[in-house]
């Protein structure tokens, strides 16, 4: 469409800042995006993992309220609200991409909340596997240990305590550099 931008950034760049012009909608076509946000003492939460296929925000105009990093090499599509919410084919794709935020805000709620530190570690594996697997059946981790200490609301230390324990256990199998094969029940 005549007013869409495209932009390719390498791993690791910022997208936006919280305080940015939340004038644009952007679309993740290639690659995998950190969403999070930092508190005044410097800890951060990352609030969602953005993939291929979804947008970045929801927020139509104003400053945005989070960040946004490549975790990955990405390719976005940018489109000024206006003009998005104008287009029946970008509306219609913003209001299932809400929808589906919904649900997967409300399993990161549950996670935080409610549950062990072994079972938000599972959690944000099943997540991840539904959303990252390679064609093989392996989950493809782009972030780092500490990242997912940020997303699962855990210290460093214990997801890798529960990495190697599960790895030991051979309930989660190293299969490539950043890739894994769960074999077994984890949160038990």
């Amino acid at each position: 469409m005549s007013f869409e931008t495209h932009r390719c950034l390498a791993k690791h760049t910022p997208i936006y800042f919280a305080g940015d012009d939340a004038g644009e909608l952007i679309k993740v076509t290639k690659g995998v995006v950190s969403v999070f946000c930092i508190f005044e003492d410097g800890r951060r939460q990352i609030v969602d993992f953005v993939t291929e296929g979804e947008l970045l925000h929801f927020q139509f105009g104003g400053e945005l309220d989070h960040y946004a990093e490549a975790l990955t090499d990405v390719e976005l599509v940018c489109a000024p609200v206006n003009a998005a919410l104008s287009d029946t084919a970008w509306a219609e794709y913003v209001f299932e991409q809400m929808r589906n935020r919904l649900d997967r805000e409300r399993r990161h709620i549950t996670l935080l909340g409610q549950k062990s530190a072994a079972e938000r570690l599972a959690e944000f594996l099943i997540i991840v596997s539904e959303r990252l697997t390679t064609p093989l059946g392996d989950i493809e981790l782009p972030m780092t240990r500490q990242e997912i200490a940020d997303y699962t609301g855990l210290t460093i230390e214990t997801v890798s305590r529960m990495f190697s324990r599960w790895m030991r256990e051979r309930r989660l199998v190293v299969t490539g550099k950043r890739t894994y094969r769960i074999e077994g029940a984890l949160a038990a």
